[in-house]
């Protein structure tokens, strides 16, 4: 395996917020409060981890010290992703199972049903726009007495430097609510065992197990995978549903290892310093610029190329890594003017001029960019690196602003798989938290990956990190086999990891809810089965959900067995309280727009862009020109891409004018565009053809207006986003005099 810098879209650790978890209390004559009475006596959080499969169980030990009997509340949150799956609930010497119930469950006060008890527990998921997902609820707890809740849930760990990472949520800090003890006992799977463990980067075990405290932070726990050889490992666990299908978790894993390739001597920053990386703030590229530059050999000498639409290099020449380089290179990006144009191509040919300089030292080319490049593909621009895939790497870093994604990702992912490298994909609004990531982002890589048809994959997986998949499948799984490469050719056949329990965490998955169903194009049969079989396997995988909730019935009263049984057998449930939970906080509704709005130039604005900015300029290049070509007449053509509110390429059918070709691109570029606001536009893009007319009439230049042929302004009503399609017929109309300056009509 060539050992260089990865490539992945970079996975952020998932951070559970929890400013609003509360625990509180009320009862028939105390309005809902923070608890004053009631106290967490205890906190027990076991972790089980399985390959990449983790089931949690937390014990809460609640008492009320007195005096008085009240009920409460407790608001939580899970790790992401996690589902819960049920609960317990004991007092005394005797434990109650939590019963799944479906459906709008009623409250029923216990006066009206006297042959009933209350029922003591009660757990649901809340509504999404909610200040917690889950909401415990206690029926009232008399003086001197206490109670054990127990909750239960799985989820999945993250694959993160060389280590299967979990993110449990702090606990709010409410000073009635103990700090919680956990353990941790894990075992990965074929390949790779579990070494020590770690908390907060401290290890804190080894073999597998260890102890910790979780307080108001979020605590990171990582397990230690310690791989039998060098190359990744393909992990699977099945657990089967009714009606013959399957739920299955694949787990790919990379082992951590180190570069072996020679030292690594250069590093060259391509920076994107186009009109569009306002959009991503020029204060988040050079940070980009310092951690990756800190990452870095210290003897590493260091050089850049930032590019619009020409490249230059701003530092001169190969300088070393220290504070003043750095404050040049910085200068350089927070002073230069925005301009439109990305012409990466243009700025990977003069790195091709830095890096071939006769020495022989390892280059690391780091292109930080938005991925917005116009009409390019990978293969022009491995072309112009032209580069042996033994000298160079490349690290590219494209950084998105709001809620887009890089519309030039593929073609830059060519140069990274070619010559060994990473594509690191991250949002500026999850820039910190990546950016503590970014020592991993130097490691080797496994490239081109495949998985079999039937899942996607990232195409790269950098060493130390994975990457988990979920399927539904009838019977056997199908047969999956890694493929891909690093300085060789892998081809991994899957392994069978410890059993876990993984039905609930696919079922849960939104992309799996049309998986019964395995025919393209379902007749009406084939869905009716299908959502058949779905809902049996979600009633033999229960997990709190909306439409679904966990009760612990009462075990008390004239009939509580009888009501235990029906309930069991899928009747209908009514909770019987004692006291009626408070009103929750009512939901904050998301104002709703339709959706993202087109950001594609409307026609009109088209033609005033043209009439107004461009217009006038070319007369200007055509005045010039006549001095040394007095004949020169015909029409240009010009082609532009635009999108996040810069001209990213034009290209031109000129008059075969030297001069006056160069003048009339400059002026194609000083166009300038209106920036989209990502909160309510789509993050589309324009192609627009334009003509111009030069003609000369009683010994006057006349530049004729053309007619701005765009087939994603025609109709804003109707653009869904992204290139537009193919373009129509260019039409020109050579009558309209310059004095009007009105564009043609069309036919």
């Amino acid at each position: 395996m060539k050992l260089a810098v990865v490539g992945a879209i970079l996975a952020v650790s998932p951070v559970t917020a929890h400013a609003e978890t509360s625990f509180d209390e009320y009862s028939e004559t105390v309005a809902r409060r923070p608890t004053q009475q009631l106290v967490e006596a205890a906190c027990d959080l076991d972790i089980q981890v399985r390959g990449a499969v983790a089931t949690f169980e937390a014990r809460h030990r609640i008492a009320n010290p007195g005096p008085g009997a009240l009920a409460s509340s407790y608001h939580f949150d899970l790790p992401r992703g996690a589902t819960l799956t049920g609960f317990s609930l004991r007092a005394g010497a005797a434990t109650e199972q939590a019963l799944a119930v479906p459906g709008e469950i009623p409250q029923v006060d216990a006066e009206a049903r006297p042959v009933f008890g209350i029922d003591p527990a009660f757990v649901e998921a809340l509504p999404p726009g909610s200040t917690s997902q889950y909401v415990l609820r206690l029926q009232p707890l008399t003086e001197e007495r206490e109670v054990t809740i127990t909750l239960r849930y799985t989820a999945l760990a993250e694959i993160r430097a060389g280590a299967l990472r979990l993110v449990i949520p702090g606990r709010p800090n409410t000073g009635k609510l103990a700090a919680c003890r956990g353990s941790i006992r894990a075992v990965g799977g074929p390949g790779a065992t579990v070494g020590a463990i770690r908390v907060a980067g401290v290890e804190v075990g080894t073999r597998g197990a260890a102890s910790f405290v979780i307080d108001t932070k979020d605590v990171v726990v990582d397990a230690d995978l310690v791989f039998a050889g060098r190359e990744p490992v393909l992990w699977t666990q099945t657990e089967a549903l009714p009606d013959g299908w399957s739920a299955t978790v694949v787990t790919v894993a990379a082992p951590l290892v180190r570069t072996t390739t020679p030292r690594l001597r250069r590093a060259l920053f391509v920076v994107d310093g186009s009109r569009s990386m306002e959009l991503v703030g020029r204060q988040h590229t050079t940070q980009v610029i310092r951690k990756i530059a800190s990452a870095l050999p210290a003897d590493t000498l260091i050089d850049a190329i930032v590019y619009d639409r020409t490249a230059k290099r701003v530092l001169g020449g190969w300088k070393t890594n220290d504070p003043q380089t750095l404050a040049a290179l910085e200068s350089e990006l927070t002073t230069r003017a925005a301009i439109n144009g990305s012409d990466l191509v243009g700025a990977f040919r003069l790195a091709h001029t830095a890096i071939d300089d006769g020495t022989r030292d390892t280059t690391l080319v780091i292109v930080i960019s938005d991925g917005v490049l116009g009409d390019v593909d990978g293969q022009e621009l491995t072309r112009a690196l032209d580069a042996k895939a033994s000298t160079i790497d490349v690290l590219a870093v494209v950084l998105d602003p709001a809620t887009t994604q890089s519309p030039g990702a593929a073609a830059l992912r060519s140069p990274v798989s070619l010559h060994g490298g990473a594509f690191v994909e991250v949002n500026v609004s999850d820039l910190d938290t990546a950016l503590g990531a970014a020592d991993e982002w130097l490691r080797p890589a496994w490239l081109e990956l495949a998985l079999g048809d039937r899942l996607d994959v990232p195409p790269t997986v950098r060493a130390g990190s994975g990457f988990t998949r979920m399927m539904l499948h009838r019977g056997a799984a199908p047969k999956l086999v890694l493929t891909g490469h690093g300085a060789s050719t892998i081809k991994i056949a899957p392994r069978s990891a410890p059993r876990a329990p993984v039905a609930t965490l696919v079922l849960a998955e939104p992309s799996m809810e049309i998986a019964f169903v395995t025919a393209p194009d379902p007749s009406e049969e084939e869905l009716e089965r299908g959502a058949k079989a779905r809902v049996r396997a979600l009633a033999q995988h229960p997990f709190a959900r909306d439409g679904l909730a966990f009760a612990a019935l009462s075990t008390t009263g004239k009939i509580a067995k009888n009501r235990l049984a029906v309930v069991k057998g899928g009747g209908p449930y009514e909770r019987i309280v004692d006291v009626f939970d408070p009103p929750e906080p009512p939901v904050l509704a998301q104002a709703t727009n339709g959706g993202p709005q087109p950001s594609a130039i409307a026609r009109i604005t088209l033609e005033r862009m043209f009439r107004d900015q461009l217009q006038p300029k070319a007369y200007a290049c055509y005045q010039r020109v006549l001095g040394t070509s007095p004949k020169l007449a015909g029409t240009v053509h010009f082609d532009f891409r635009m999108g996040r509110g810069e001209v990213t390429s034009v290209a031109l059918a000129g008059l075969g004018d030297a001069q006056l070709d160069a003048c009339l691109l400059d002026a194609a570029y000083q166009l300038t565009l209106p920036l989209p606001d990502f909160t309510i536009n789509a993050d589309d893009q324009t192609i627009a053809r334009y003509p111009l007319t030069f003609a000369l009439s009683e010994s006057r230049p006349q530049v004729v207006l053309g007619d701005a042929d765009s087939t994603s302004p025609l109709d804003i009503d109707a653009i869904q986003g992204g290139v537009p399609g193919k373009r129509g017929p260019v039409k020109v109309d050579s009558t309209t005099p310059l004095g009007t300056m009105r564009p043609s009509k069309t036919p």
